[in-house]
């Protein structure tokens, strides 16, 4: 294990170990800052699923989730700009799209576009206008403001596609040049060649089997939202480089911990 840690937080440093000596998978990182200084900046393990490239500060990781606010950010500093009106119907900025909701709705997940009910091969998550067209093309689960529910793959196309309506450019050009560039956070929609060596293996997954599993219990409809296009929790998919290279703001921007943190 490699990094720092405040004094005061020598018991996240403990935890952490315990965490890394446990792994049986890749490696993982931790960062926290405090009142603008960073108190914890750990990290250890290897990086790919060989155990032959150790993790180091600069390696990438996929934090599934923690990439939505990443997206969201893009589309706030839209609002702020006046490009964006929160409770403008969606329509008025994609035309196409048929749920009747408003962009706050799709910001804080009201707006119904959960699941696609047409069966998309998991090259839809490297098409980001064939993708956009089948979100467009769905009709919501639920009448949007009336009830919440996690867009699990599909928020960071339904806001960056407002993004890119009102702005231009894909949310990962976007972030990088209007968010993470100025900040300087290692965070990413979209890798390029030099960041894909950078990026850690996923471990800990397995495919359609393990969602199966996962979505044991649950309501059909969290099956239906996170397994079509199917691929998004299989190894052999989200350790690609075709899955890297693509914007799927969701779920896969890559990150160091500190670029996750600094934004949060």
């Amino acid at each position: 294990m490699d990094g720092q840690a405040d004094s005061r937080f020598e018991p996240v440093r403990e935890a952490f170990a315990s965490v890394i000596a446990g792994q049986s998978g890749t490696g993982a990182a931790v960062a926290a800052w405090v009142d603008g200084t960073w108190v914890v900046d750990l990290w250890g393990g290897t990086a790919n699923a060989a155990g032959s490239r150790p993790w180091r500060p600069d390696s990438l990781v996929q934090p599934y989730s923690v990439s939505k606010p990443f997206a969201a950010i893009c589309a706030l500093a839209l609002v702020d700009r006046g490009q964006l009106d929160l409770d403008a119907a969606v329509q008025g900025y994609w035309p196409e799209f048929t749920a009747p909701a408003t962009v706050r709705q799709v910001l804080s997940h009201q707006a119904g576009v959960v699941a696609l009910d047409q069966q998309a091969p998991t090259e839809a998550f490297y098409d980001w206008t064939a993708m956009c067209e089948l979100l467009a093309a769905q009709e919501p689960q639920w009448e949007p403001g009336t009830a919440h529910g996690e867009s699990a793959l599909f928020y960071g196309h339904l806001v960056g596609e407002l993004v890119r309506r009102a702005d231009g450019r894909l949310p990962g050009q976007f972030l990088r040049e209007e968010v993470c560039g100025p900040l300087g956070l290692d965070f990413h929609f979209g890798l390029t060649g030099a960041e894909q060596a950078r990026a850690v293996d996923l471990a800990g997954l397995g495919g359609p089997a393990w969602l199966a599993r996962k979505a044991a219990g649950k309501p059909d409809l969290y099956r239906r939202a996170t397994a079509n296009p199917p691929g998004a929790f299989d190894p052999a998919i989200v350790n690609s480089g075709p899955w890297r290279a693509a914007q799927v703001p969701a779920v896969n921007g890559h990150c160091t911990a500190r670029g996750a943190a600094g934004l949060y």
